[in-house]
Formats: C-alpha cells, sequence, structure tokens
C-alpha cells in the first residue's frame, strides 16, 4: 500500500497538476477550514485563512518538496495551518497596537487531531456507502441514537476502524510510521465515555 500513498498526490498538486491540486483540495480543505474556523470568529477570515494555507503549501514547493521519511502530512498541515493563524494574529495585534505575541504554532494540536480523525472517519464512511455495505446503515442508525444489535454494532465498528486505519496508512510512507500514527491517533478512536455509558445501559 505504501508506494501508492496519497504522497503522490501530494507531489503531483506541488507540480501544479490541476486534478492532483483539485483532489489534494477536497480531501484537505474541510481539515484545515474547521482547524482556523475554531480560532477565528469570522467565517469569511477563515475562509481567507485557508485559502492562504494553500497558498503557502504551493508557494517556494512546499508540497513539491516534502519528503515523507521526514514527517507526516497531518504534522506538515498542521504546521501551515498554525502558522497562518499565528501571523494573523500577530498583524492584529500590530494593527491595534496591542503588545501581545501570538502563540508560536504548536508541534501537536488537540483540536487540528481531533478534526484529522473525524476526516479519516468520514472518509471510511464514505467508502463504506460506495462499497453498499449494510454497515454504513447500522453505523448512521447509531450515530443517530438509534438502538442497535450489539453483534452487528461490534462488526460495523470493527469494518470502520479497519477503514480508517487503511485511511491512515495512505498518509504514511513506511510501517513504522504507520504503527507510529496509529498510536498517536488511537486515542481519539476510541469510543467516548458517554457512548460507553450508553452501551452498557442498552
Amino acid at each position: 500500500m505504501f508506494p501508492t500513498t496519497i504522497w503522490t498526490t501530494v507531489h503531483a498538486a506541488g507540480g501544479r497538476d490541476a486534478d492532483a491540486l483539485q483532489r489534494f483540495a477536497v480531501r484537505y480543505r474541510p481539515v484545515i477550514r474547521g482547524f482556523i474556523g475554531r480560532r477565528v470568529n469570522d467565517p469569511a477570515l477563515a475562509d481567507d485563512l485557508c485559502q492562504d494555507v494553500f497558498v503557502r503549501l504551493l508557494a517556494g514547493d512546499v508540497l513539491a518538496k516534502a519528503d515523507p521519511t521526514r514527517g507526516r502530512l497531518r504534522s506538515l498541515l498542521l504546521t501551515i495551518s498554525a502558522r497562518v493563524v499565528a501571523d494573523h494574529l500577530r498583524r492584529r495585534a500590530r494593527d491595534r497596537i496591542v503588545q501581545a505575541e501570538a502563540p508560536e504554532p504548536a508541534a501537536r494540536d488537540p483540536d487540528f487531531d481531533k478534526a484529522w480523525v473525524l476526516h479519516l472517519a468520514e472518509e471510511a464512511m464514505a467508502q463504506l456507502e460506495s462499497m453498499q455495505s449494510p454497515y454504513h446503515q447500522v453505523l448512521r442508525d447509531h450515530l443517530a441514537g438509534q438502538k442497535q444489535d450489539r453483534k452487528r454494532l461490534y462488526h460495523a465498528r470493527r469494518r470502520l476502524i479497519a477503514l480508517i486505519r487503511s485511511e491512515i496508512a495512505m498518509t504514511c510512507s513506511s510501517h513504522r510510521e504507520f504503527e507510529e500514527e496509529t498510536a498517536y491517533l488511537s486515542p481519539y478512536l476510541r469510543p467516548s465515555r458517554a457512548h460507553e455509558k450508553d452501551r452498557a445501559a442498552e
């Protein structure tokens, strides 16, 4: 799987391939826009800053030169997104003559990580739907609060997790990186306490 990961699309997008750019934008814009939107309380400004992220990714050939052996795609997108937001805050502080330091981009960010996992889950759910898997409806009904057969729900969750792992693998270039990334994201993949209580009450 690793030789044909999303990095092929990343590098093609960095080379200004229109098709690859479109696929890359469609796939990752929601994550980036969601992250920025939680830090900028202005939808129009959040859209502009999201566009700035993509401009920076193309400027200086960031995507074209991105090396999958030197870092994860998630980390790259977080770094650029956080820098765009930090630069905006610095400009705003300077314009208002406020003596305040904008926060430096973090190597890790729980909000971005949660958005990233949600993105992976949505991609996995879309795959289940395209495959016309009965598990897709089971999971949709479960998320809507409808009681499900425990065995079917168990298998549906296992299938969803398997597809999410495949999505994770698409951003990795080696088995070791895949295992590290899976371990890092695993806390966000566990059912919440509220879901666990609901399951116990069934």
